[in-house]
């Protein structure tokens, strides 16, 4: 910038107009590379503050890493497609575990009725608990629109973040045909950001399943059979499906007979502001 005008003496003998150009030049380029470093340090303030408050969920609540680990030690229940009460783990999640091979896996103890109750005391509109194994690990909300936690965090914080919600036309909850869930893309690489990783299908077969939890303590297992982008404006986000087969059929790919379906929705990292990642599960 200082040598826009060459030498200070060539500078000083320019006319008053000149000059004053040169000084407001000056002034809006610290203003924009100031405004540009605050946008910064509060967008990192941001996430730091909804990363410390879903951590704290995560420790308060450490039932899906129970419910993970129970998962690995027993072959899952076979039920009717509609989901079953989850068995959780004799010991806490993060001992050490010993089996004996020959005496077969730990006894498993009854769950508690409602794992998660406190979390609908909390937040009223907390509906379950949705889990990826390393990859989404979130409570699940439902607002009166899609537009309340687009902004908000789970405990009502207001923030980029947002939390993981359902759309508000699930009244039904989890018990519906099709249920959609959204979550934003964050740069950090949090929320819904590592769906975007399941356009690869290697991705898909390493990480495809999902378990929900629903704050009655339901579990609910899903496995993932697709991903694809589409716009925000594609006639899956209608949610007009009269029941899981008219569904299957728009899906494509989808397992026969499945139950009901689980949608993930996040913006993807391209330019393209209306583009959506949906990743695709049918109830286990």
């Amino acid at each position: 910038m200082w040598k826009l005008y060459g030498s200070k003496e060539k500078r000083g003998s320019l006319p008053l107009r000149e000059r004053v150009l040169y000084v407001a030049l000056v002034l809006v380029g610290c203003f924009f590379i100031a405004a540009a470093s605050l946008e910064l340090i509060a967008e990192g303030r941001e996430y730091t503050d909804a990363g410390s408050e879903y951590e704290q969920l995560r420790e308060q609540y450490p039932v899906m890493s129970a419910y993970w680990l129970a998962a690995r030690q027993q072959p899952a229940p076979q039920g009717t497609g509609n989901g079953a009460t989850a068995p959780a783990p004799a010991t806490a999640p993060d001992s050490e575990l010993t089996i004996n091979a020959e005496d077969g896996p730990p006894p498993i103890a009854d769950p508690p009725q409602d794992p998660l109750c406190g979390l609908a005391e909390e937040n009223p509109d907390f509906v379950g608990w949705i889990s990826i194994e390393g990859v989404i690990d979130y409570p699940v909300v439902r607002g009166r629109d899609n537009n309340r936690y687009l902004g908000v965090t789970f405990s009502g914080q207001r923030n980029g973040s947002g939390a993981i919600f359902m759309d508000y036309r699930n009244t039904g909850g989890f018990s519906e045909p099709v249920c959609l869930i959204y979550g934003h893309n964050m740069k950090n690489g949090s929320m819904f950001a590592p769906l975007n990783r399941y356009a690869d299908p290697a991705y898909i077969a390493g990480h495809p399943d999902i378990m929900v939890v629903t704050s009655g303590g339901e579990l609910l297992e899903y496995r993932i059979f697709a991903a694809k982008r589409v716009l925000e404006s594609d006639e899956i986000y209608d949610l007009g499906f009269a029941d899981a087969e008219s569904a299957a059929k728009a899906f494509g790919g989808a397992p026969d007979g499945a139950a009901s379906f689980l949608l993930l929705s996040t913006c993807t990292p391209s330019a393209e502001k209306n583009d959506r990642m949906l990743v695709f599960a049918a109830l286990a």
